[in-house]
């Protein structure tokens, strides 16, 4: 006897489930101005919405679909005691943006709305994860890395930021080098090709594209060299000329900083090692 066909095992807590609950739920809240929204008690999720005047975002103007997605939890009490949900978890860390929207030339607070949704604790990070996956890709968070991370520390070399090279200004990011992979016409075509997938009906089709965007290829403009020793290490170039444009176009003075072309450092090493060989 055949056995009869059955569906896929329900899953009311689904990623897939609680991320079309979260953004019907999110799209329905009133859409705040960013330099407008008032002090409120508790924690939860928020989304940044663009409506201004930069051409690379044109395609979000006018739609409902943000930009940036971030949470902001209640507390994490090591003796599980109850968050005080009375401290303004959520209004402080959409006050964070604010001010950090606010440094850079091209952007400011007034260019941007925000939606925010106050739940407990258990959703927050599940529901981070939720809208992300719903609203994929969102730009801020998975194309233009750098807006909501943390300063960048002092241990090794770092790289601006594709948000920082798109939005210079702010103090965080002044004499940091180009970014690593990028120019800006290379970051120009990637944020507009991710913000015509966000705007392609949910399918196949636009799964298709999302996975092929991911695996797209990048082309290393520099990296540190390998060194034992301790203090700045020595910067290998791969694209000469993007680098010399990059950091013009940043004002970095490159005269302090040690680089060197990469094959001219691989031909060095070569040399050396061919020194090093006992001829027989």
């Amino acid at each position: 006897m055949a056995s009869s066909p059955t569906s896929p095992q329900f899953n009311p807590l689904g990623l897939d489930l609680l991320g079309r609950n979260l953004r019907e739920e999110m799209d329905g809240r009133p859409r705040v101005p960013l330099d407008e929204v008032k002090p409120f008690p508790g924690a939860g999720l928020y989304a940044l919405y663009y409506k201004g005047d930069l051409a690379i975002y044109g395609g979000l103007k006018g739609v409902d679909i943000p930009i940036y997605v971030g949470k902001a939890s209640a507390g994490d009490s090591s003796y599980g005691d109850p968050p005080n949900l009375a401290q303004r978890k959520l209004f402080d860390r959409i006050s964070d943006h604010r001010r950090s929207i606010s440094e850079p030339d091209n952007i400011q607070a007034s260019h941007f709305d925000v939606r925010y949704l106050t739940l407990d604790d258990i959703w927050i990070v599940l529901g981070e994860r939720a809208l992300l996956r719903a609203y994929s890709p969102v730009l801020w968070n998975t194309v233009m890395t750098g807006f909501g991370g943390n300063p960048p520390g002092q241990g090794r070399r770092n790289a601006r930021s594709v948000w920082d090279s798109v939005h210079p200004g702010r103090k965080r990011a002044a004499g940091l080098l180009c970014n690593r992979s990028y120019s800006a016409a290379e970051m120009e075509k990637l944020i507009l090709d991710a913000i015509e997938i966000s705007l392609m009906d949910a399918g196949e089709q636009r799964d298709d594209k999302l996975q092929e965007f991911r695996n797209r290829s990048t082309g290393v403009i520099w990296q540190e060299a390998k060194s034992a020793g301790k203090g700045p290490k020595p910067v290998l170039v791969f694209r000469e000329d993007v680098f010399l444009e990059e950091n013009s176009r940043f004002g970095v003075d490159l005269s302090d900083v040690d680089w060197q072309l990469a094959v001219v450092a691989q031909q060095k090493t070569v040399e050396e090692a061919a020194l090093e060989t006992p001829q027989g």
